[in-house]
């Protein structure tokens, strides 16, 4: 794993509306948002961007119609429970590296001590690291270089909808338990959590580049592209690839063919990597028979 490891940080911390003025695309642009058709209903498959910037509102109206349209709201977890205090003090406990062992100990003395340079150059405190297993170490850098670019994960798709969900009383449906989450963020091997660390600080310095090549992507509907900066470069890392992606996207596929026989308007919203390529949601669906049409 090594081009793409930012956006890879940003699908992981998936886990955890403003009235600007904009210039919405083109006429004849596609978007992330699929249509599946029932005998009687409609699902949306909707690809959610994590973290946007104010500048990235308001959304088209494609998006924002795919939801009005829908009844139940599905998301990849529960995200008001994620939310909770007690939840981020579970994460953070299960983040948090055995007594007497420190973030030193996780990595190589060159990775480690470029991890060190790059958070003084920061400005931030080494020790808050200290206790950290490396893979959150990782994100938590990824996460600050970000919002230097003023993006913001209350302005995330998932979230923007997930709030406008719980205000309309909407029915919201969790994908995936919390539990499952923390486990799947805090379970990364020590071999697994070198290697996201390295590859994060050989990327770090293109960190608005790569920002700006997912978001685009995501929001001309792009899949070749978002398959690519999402994607490829979990496949350098075989298990990372199917524990993070192939094999939850598995798991969603019986539940979304049960939103897609229901008889109700339905819209699903999961990281865009998850929609697209041979293994994304939409291709798995099509070779099962269902009808999608992109929008």
């Amino acid at each position: 794993m090594h081009t793409r490891v930012l956006v890879f940080a940003l699908a992981i911390l998936g886990l955890a509306g403003h009235a600007f003025s904009q210039t919405n695309s083109p006429a004849g642009n596609l978007h992330s948002l699929w249509r599946a058709e029932g005998k009687s209903n409609v699902v949306y498959l909707m690809g959610s961007v994590h973290l946007l910037k104010p500048s990235d509102y308001p959304l088209d109206p494609v998006l924002e119609l795919a939801y009005t349209n829908s009844t139940i709201v599905v998301f990849e977890t529960d995200i008001e429970r994620m939310q909770r205090p007690t939840t981020q003090f579970e994460m953070m406990s299960k983040a948090a590296l055995p007594p007497g062992e420190t973030l030193k100990d996780q990595l190589s003395e060159k990775v480690y001590q470029d991890f060190r340079k790059r958070v003084e150059a920061a400005g931030l405190p080494g020790m808050m690291f200290d206790q950290l297993k490396p893979s959150l170490a990782a994100m938590t850098l990824a996460v600050v270089e970000l919002q230097k670019l003023g993006v913001d994960p209350e302005l995330g798709i998932d979230q923007h909808f997930f709030n406008r969900a719980r205000k309309d009383r909407k029915p919201i449906v969790p994908l995936e338990t919390v539990e499952f989450q923390i486990d799947l963020i805090t379970g990364f091997s020590k071999a697994e959590g070198e290697d996201f660390m390295k590859s994060l600080l050989e990327q770090i310095d293109q960190t608005e580049k790569v920002f700006d090549e997912m978001v685009s992507a995501w929001k001309t509907g792009n899949t070749e592209m978002l398959e690519k900066v999402l994607n490829e470069s979990m496949r350098d890392a075989p298990g990372i690839y199917s524990k993070f992606l192939t094999d939850r996207n598995r798991r969603w596929l019986p539940e979304v063919q049960k939103l897609i026989d229901s008889g109700t308007n339905s819209v699903v919203i999961v990281g865009a990597g998850h929609l697209v390529g041979p293994d994304g949601l939409v291709d798995l669906l099509q070779k099962r028979g269902a009808k999608l049409k992109q929008l």
